[in-house]
């Protein structure tokens, strides 16, 4: 079955993949009962073909892969790979060194970002796959047959191929750097997203008064370490829903909390006494010591309409230089470069539109459209590029 079950076959394929240098990863997991998701099963496959999974629940010790995951000489190959990033990172605290993801990397050579497995592989192989019929598998039953172990290797098999073709191309295009750059930037923001202050993102916090946000941040706080010391969801514990409800509400006793709806269910209310207290002591916080509201951009509505010129030109431009416009640049990420360019006239920390690759991509193009340099018209509708931007300065287009 291509399984491996034993810590020395384990350090056998740990072995290999140092030697060869190069390896492609995936993982199934169970997010849906777990505080953090639980890994199931690990997919390997080396660039001769050969693809092995790895059973967690009878290797115990997978440290040996993680430290490979974190060398600065083996390339590991994912494709959409933010989970795995997470299980590395729980792992070891550390982030993957030279991690490639094909997904992000074909985002820079089409206009496929994000795409799926079986369509990449049609994309960069001219090749179609038979993908299976176990995407609602419980991969923490045991034992695993061999058509859900071929389904989990399918996900590894040709990711070597992949990147070698993708690798090839972007090269070509001057673009290997860009591709490099932008992985780096997801590894960035996936580990980002564990140090954020996950209370802020609650919704509707920041129509909350003070009084109100410290309450939702002592019970997000409290929530976040019940649910880690069970094991559980964090909305299992208790819906953010009504979190943020109890914050604005602050019932002063079990009554009063109770006269939220659903609230009285009955795996609340094993908890009804200790968020009353929670919600006392946080009621009862001095002035200084109340998070502070967040502060808006005081800018006008008119970024929403010159956003949205900006995509117009920005989609454009990715469709000449065959680049998918997700990955460049997001709705807030121009109306960002609205803001430095028109409001902040050009002052303060550069727009990320205006850094690394995307500066050369749409940086100048789009400071040229605010500054009425350039003039948009429908040349072809027909056309695959039916829209032309002149510049006005020099006539050229």
């Amino acid at each position: 079955m291509s399984l491996i079950t034993t810590q020395s076959d384990f350090q056998d394929l740990c072995d290999q993949i140092r030697t060869a240098g190069l390896v492609a990863f995936d993982t199934e997991f169970v997010s849906e009962t777990f505080y953090r998701p639980r890994l199931c099963l690990l997919q390997f496959s080396l660039a001769n073909g050969a693809c092995f999974g790895v059973d967690p629940f009878l290797v115990d010790d997978l440290s040996e892969w993680w430290e490979i995951m974190t060398d600065e000489t083996t390339t590991v190959i994912v494709h959409g790979g933010r989970e795995e990033i997470r299980f590395c990172q729980f792992a070891t605290g550390r982030r993957p060194r030279l991690l490639i993801d094909v997904q992000v990397a074909e985002g820079l050579r089409s206009r496929g970002f994000p795409i799926s497995y079986s369509n990449l592989i049609t994309r960069v192989l001219s090749r179609s796959i038979q993908h299976g019929k176990e995407t609602r598998t419980d991969w923490q039953h045991r034992p695993l047959t061999q058509q859900q172990l071929d389904y989990a290797l399918e996900d590894v098999r040709y990711l070597p191929e992949v990147w070698e073709t993708q690798k090839l191309s972007l090269q070509k295009q001057g673009r290997l750097d860009w591709a490099y750059a932008e992985i780096d930037r997801l590894i960035d923001s996936v580990l980002a997203e564990e140090d954020r202050e996950g209370w802020v993102r609650l919704p509707g916090y920041g129509r909350l008064s003070r009084k109100e946000m410290a309450v939702a941040k002592a019970l997000f706080l409290w929530r976040n370490s019940e649910a880690e010391r069970l094991n559980r969801p964090q909305r299992r514990i208790l819906r953010d829903d009504l979190l943020v409800e109890l914050a604005h509400r602050q019932p002063k006793s079990v009554r009063e909390l109770n006269m939220t709806r659903d609230m009285n269910r009955r795996d609340y209310q094993q908890y009804a006494d200790r968020m009353v207290e929670i919600i006392k002591e946080a009621g009862e916080l001095s002035g200084d010591q109340l998070p502070q509201k967040p502060t808006g951009t005081g800018h006008p509505a008119q970024d929403e309409v010159l956003a949205r010129i900006l995509g117009l030109a920005l989609a454009n431009q990715c469709q000449e230089l065959c680049l998918s416009m997700t990955l460049v640049a997001t709705a807030a990420d121009l109306k960002d470069f609205v803001r430095w360019h028109v409001f902040d006239k050009r002052r303060g920390p550069l727009p990320r539109l205006m850094e690394g690759w995307r500066a050369g991509v749409c940086g100048q193009l789009l400071a040229d459209v605010l500054d009425g340099n350039v003039t948009l018209r429908v040349s072809d509708p027909k056309s695959e590029y039916p829209l032309e931007f002149v510049r006005d300065r020099d006539g050229a287009k």
